[in-house]
């Protein structure tokens, strides 16, 4: 068992954040040196106090016997395939978060995946996914590849089968915006048929997606909007046209980039009603729950040369900020299940954020040659 379990935090490991490049380019060596740029010296301050939160909130004690999968999920949100969680106990060997999962591991007493038809697929409801199509999203999100392997008992399959459950799962009329992020990760073929013959395409979920309430929905709409702002953002790096409803799409995202913006509160945060309107709360836990979220999506979603806008700066400060509070940073493995859910897509925020505004700027490391010189 303890092999196995090592081979499969080393293969998972492989992934990323979301957003990062998806290929390496080889460097010239003869190339001249370009001087690295820099942080200045308020954006430098921030980028410490950021990681300093996600590295103290990494070493969190979650676990097997007490945390159950949607806790764990949240975990892997937050820290990808860089997550770590300890088998029947706090102090139990460590496994790799996605692993955990994927392999189906009791989490307090609940198995994440069971079957739909012929085919694996995670289940909704208490102590599973909140929402249809999470597990595939956050395995999209850490660039978990479709062959990596998924289980239930003695059953071995492949991420790929929980791909092929959610294409023939789509019906119309249902909440499809976290299925969105996996099917534009996972997905090659511009169509294919639900169980019941229907013809599906990406396009088709996108439109039904903008055709639904936007504000009133419980999670202010947000799975929405990251839903729609990754799709975009995939046929963008693809190289694909933005077109059709995929430009409806963009419109819609950039107009409520701005709006979202409008509402937020002076002290950096957003208020519990999310982006139905202004808002304030005393309450931390209400607090973080729709900072997180609407910060979430915006370090996912806005173009490189808005992340440094003060509003949003302001926003990491202030998560920073509530993250380091003792209640948060000492205690998150005993919260209640909305809180620890909270606080992942929070941390996830951080991360993303990290990613694409502060990581550009780190040291480039020295090439092998270079080192054995010195």
């Amino acid at each position: 068992m303890t092999i196995r379990i090592l081979i499969g935090c080393i293969l998972v490991s492989l992934g990323t954040f979301a957003w990062a490049d998806e290929e390496t380019p080889q460097k010239d060596a003869d190339a001249p040196k370009v001087e690295q740029p820099t942080l200045g010296p308020e954006m430098a301050a921030l980028r410490d106090r950021a990681r300093s939160v996600l590295t103290a909130h990494a070493k969190q004690p979650f676990n097997t016997r007490d945390n159950m999968p949607t806790e764990i999920l949240s975990r892997c949100l937050a820290y990808g395939c860089g997550t770590e969680v300890s088998l029947e106990s706090p102090q139990g060997q460590k496994i790799n978060g996605i692993t955990c999962l994927c392999w189906n591991y009791p989490c307090a007493g609940y198995n994440l995946i069971g079957r739909s038809g012929d085919h694996m697929a995670a289940r909704i409801g208490y102590a599973y996914q909140e929402h249809p199509g999470e597990f595939l999203a956050t395995l999209a999100l850490a660039r978990v590849p479709a062959d990596y392997p998924v289980r239930v008992g003695k059953d071995v399959r492949k991420v790929a089968d929980l791909v092929e459950a959610e294409e023939l799962a789509c019906r119309s009329g249902t909440d499809k915006s976290l299925v969105l992020i996996g099917l534009s990760f996972y997905l090659d073929e511009p169509q294919w048929k639900n169980d019941l013959g229907e013809e599906w395409s990406l396009e088709k979920i996108v439109e039904e997606e903008l055709a639904r309430p936007f504000p009133t929905a419980p999670d202010g709409g947000l799975n929405r909007l990251l839903g729609l702002s990754y799709a975009v953002e995939r046929r963008e790096k693809k190289g694909q046209p933005i077109e059709g409803q995929f430009q409806r799409a963009k419109k819609f995202i950039d107009e409520y980039q701005d709006y979202a913006l409008k509402l937020q509160n002076s002290d950096g945060s957003w208020g519990p009603r999310f982006l139905a309107a202004k808002s304030a709360s005393n309450d931390p836990a209400a607090v973080l729950r729709s900072t997180g979220r609407v910060l979430e999506w915006l370090a996912l979603s806005l173009p490189e040369d808005r992340l440094q806008d003060p509003r949003v700066t302001g926003a990491v400060y202030y998560l920073t900020r509530l993250l380091s509070n003792q209640r948060y940073r000492s205690s998150a493995p005993s919260l209640n299940t909305q809180e620890i859910v909270s606080l992942g897509h929070a941390l996830h925020a951080l991360a993303l954020y990290d990613q694409r505004v502060f990581k550009p700027f780190d040291p480039k490391p020295e090439p092998a040659e270079e080192k054995q010189a010195s």
